[in-house]
Formats: C-alpha cells, structure tokens, sequence
C-alpha cells in the first residue's frame, strides 16, 4: 500500500483543555475558503462557538454531545443564502425563488468548506470530529445562534489537540462505491462480506443492526425527519 496522501483522518471525542493558537486557527480558515464554490458564490457560513454557554445549551439541545462541549473551538457549518441575497439587494435586484436548488449547492458548498477546513487542521497536528447530531436540536439552533432567514445548520466541527489516538476505522471496498460510467448494482454476495468487514467499526459487533437503529423503517432518521423539515420551512427553503 503506497503513503498516504493527506494526514489520516481519526474522529477525535476527546480533546486537550489547550487552546488552538490564534495564528494556527487563521491559518486554519484562510485553507477552508480556499475551497471550491459554485458560481463563485461561497453560500456558506461558520459560525464559531466561543460562548460556553452558548455552546452548553447547542448541545443539550442535541441529546448532549460531550465533544461539542469539550473541545476548544467548535464551529456550526451553515448554508447561507442570506448574504448572497443581501449582495443582490446591493444593486436593487430581486432574489429568485430557488430554495431546493440553493439549498443543494449551498449544502455542497458548506461540505466543501468543511472538508477542506478539517483536512488542514489535521495537517496541522489537530484531531477533528464532525457533529451530525446538529439535527437532533435542528429547531432549537436558528433561535440560540439567532440565524436568519436563508440560513440553515448543517453540522458542526470540533477542531482541537487530541487526548486520545483512536484507531482507523474500516471503510467499504472500493469496488462497492466506485462505479464506472454506469451505476453497477451490488448483489448480496458482495454486500454480505463486506458488511462484515464493517464490524469492528462497532461496539456491538454489528455493522447492520446500526444501520438498521438508523435507517430502517421506525429508526433514528424517521424520527428526524419531521424537526428537519418544519426548520427547512421555518428558514425559507421550502415553497410546499
């Protein structure tokens, strides 16, 4: 197996009580924005959580996330197509209706963002740990983070001096989601084995019966589903 190309991704739980340096943080952002954007127009916001209590209350909003509240600086990824409106107001022009559509590219644009701001803070000798579980409080959050029309959160970032060094965990073959220029479907002989390559990234032993606990009829994401769209209405990007 040839060297990595980038520093080996571990979500890290557990951080260091030590600061970021402010200069190895700017560092840090000005890679992020360096990412790519459709059309130029960067529909993506950060939102730095410094408040600690701010940051308590984000995260019992979610169930608890105790990475959210230990790490040193946590960062709310957002799609943003407030600014990119108040830009086109600039010239007296009127925002066109696109809210499933600038909610895709702006999604993209955030993710982008995102990765890349991860990958250089672990360039940077950091641990980082994406938060997926923004969308347990996702009604709550626009309140306490006071964000406006057009925006909505995404997930969040824990960026900080890791106390723990995980192991790298297993990913599925790459036969599996590599496709060449036609959708290949996957029969049960290959998905078998590899979901049993995927076990040891459980506790249980089971790679299936989590995703069963989330995605199966009755799980975690039917149960998300009805906060997730009421703050998509209530944020300005559905038109039902």
């Amino acid at each position: 197996m040839s060297a990595p190309l980038l520093a080996p991704h571990r979500s890290v739980r557990r951080f260091k009580p030590d600061p970021v340096p402010q200069e190895v943080l700017l560092a840090i952002l000005a890679e992020a924005q360096r990412a790519p954007t459709d059309a130029t127009a960067q529909m993506y916001s950060l939102v730095r959580i410094t408040d600690r209590d701010l940051r308590l209350a984000i995260s019992q909003a979610c169930g608890g996330v105790p990475p959210m509240e230990s790490a040193p600086e946590f960062f709310l990824v957002c799609a943003d197509l407030y600014r990119l409106r108040a830009l086109l107001h600039l010239e007296g022009l009127p925002f066109g209706n696109f809210p499933h559509i600038g909610l895709h590219f702006a999604t993209v644009d955030a993710s982008l963002v995102a990765q890349r701001l991860m990958d250089a803070a672990e360039a940077a000798g950091l641990g980082v740990c994406p938060i997926g579980a923004i969308v347990n409080g996702i009604a709550a959050i626009p309140g306490l983070c006071h964000l406006p029309p057009l925006v909505m959160p995404l997930f969040g970032v824990c960026v900080g001096y890791p106390d723990e060094d995980p192991p790298l965990r297993p990913r599925l073959p790459l036969s599996l989601v590599l496709h060449e220029n036609t959708y290949r479907i996957p029969d049960a002989e290959e998905l078998r084995p590899a979901a049993t390559f995927m076990n040891p990234i459980t506790r249980s032993g089971s790679w299936l019966s989590v995703l069963a606990r989330y995605f199966a009829a009755g799980g975690v994401m039917e149960e998300r589903e009805a906060g997730l769209y009421a703050t998509l209405q209530q944020q300005g990007f559905s038109t039902r």
